[in-house]
């Protein structure tokens, strides 16, 4: 679903360009088709807006207390917020709200982008539009988070590359998989020498993503815990045999929140999954992977990250529209949210928006 945004944002990145931010603003509003986006930083309780494109909602170079808007606010508490008509929000009365409500602006989304579990930025999203429903929106925005931050220069310092380590039991193939990476985004990959490198767990903790090939985690040096368990950012590539469809997370465990690229189509895919992986949060965020849901709340997470209304739901799954809801209710309860744009947030952290 994603695809699209990642690959117009990661073509971003590899030029290099001083004008970068305004064209990830850009990229953002075209590929999520609204009326203005907004990207902004946090300082504390403050935010910059580093860049903006379409109505002048919000200028270039501003610094304001994040207190202003509803949606900064939002996005200050690490979750995404969506309404599909702003003016029915009770509480959607702050002076950035009222701004938007006199610029033409009905329904709106934020994003945050965070670090080590705190919200360092935000993607903010506005459209004219009146019920417009932001689920695909959303996971299009948290599958490029890590991706626009470092584009903007937030959470980590000015031109600091990502860190990525290769995991391969073939030199020549962990090698061949480094040099993708680095053609297709700003990073600094190391090659570790086998699933027997003596400074493997050093490097990985040290890692934005770790790209391990399915053979090393069934390799008797390498316990799979050892790749995984410092980071939850782990792109495994498989056999199209393996036990796991592309997208879906690693094992069972927490901290086993993979991405699995099939060893076929990885060529077109791994930097897809680098970048979806890039905005993951750390072990501390167990995702809905870990938990224990039953196949009919998984097919209800997939069907609600289409974006679909609760009655064309309840059409595909053959249920009524109140048992959907009923369920939802349970399932929001279990991933310890309390909306859709929440549990779709949660979703796509989890590589869980893909059947």
């Amino acid at each position: 679903m994603a695809d699209g945004l990642v690959a117009a944002i990661t073509d971003i990145l590899a030029r290099r360009s001083a004008s970068a931010a305004q064209l990830l603003a850009e990229a953002v509003r075209r590929h999520c088709a609204v009326e203005h986006v907004a990207l902004v930083s946090f300082q504390g309780s403050d935010c910059s807006v580093l860049a903006a494109d379409g109505l002048d909602l919000l200028a270039v170079g501003t610094t304001a207390p994040s207190a202003l808007s509803t949606r900064l606010v939002r996005a200050l508490e690490g979750k995404p917020w969506s309404s599909a008509d702003l003016a029915r929000e009770p509480a959607f009365d702050r002076p950035v709200d009222q701004l938007a409500a006199a610029l033409g602006l009905r329904s709106g989304a934020s994003v945050p982008i965070s670090s080590a579990g705190e919200a360092i930025g935000a993607v903010l999203l506005s459209s004219t539009v009146v019920g417009r429903s932001w689920t695909a929106a959303i996971a299009q925005v948290d599958a490029v988070a890590g991706l626009i931050a470092l584009g903007l220069g937030i959470g980590r310092q000015p031109g600091e590359p990502l860190r990525v380590v290769v995991v391969h039991v073939d030199p020549l193939a962990a090698h061949g998989l480094a040099r993708l990476v680095e053609r297709g985004l700003p990073a600094e990959v190391v090659v570790a020498a086998g699933p027997w490198d003596p400074e493997l767990a050093a490097r990985v903790a040290d890692a934005d993503v770790t790209i391990v090939d399915a053979a090393v985690l069934g390799s008797a040096e390498l316990p799979a815990d050892q790749v995984s368990a410092s980071t939850g950012r782990l792109v495994l590539i498989a056999d199209d045999s393996a036990n796991h469809a592309a997208g879906e997370p690693v094992g069972a465990s927490p901290h086993r929140a993979g991405i699995v690229v099939p060893r076929r189509t990885v060529l077109t895919e791994l930097i897809p999954a680098v970048a979806r992986a890039v905005g993951r949060p750390g072990p501390s965020w167990p995702p809905p992977g870990g938990l224990a849901l039953t196949s009919r709340e998984r097919e209800l997470l997939l069907e609600l990250c289409t974006g679909s209304t609760y009655k064309q739901i309840a059409g595909r799954l053959g249920l009524s529209t109140a048992t959907v809801r009923g369920y939802s209710r349970s399932l929001y309860a279990k991933l310890d949210v309390h909306s859709r744009g929440e549990a779709v947030h949660k979703a796509a952290q989890a590589g869980l928006t893909h059947r």
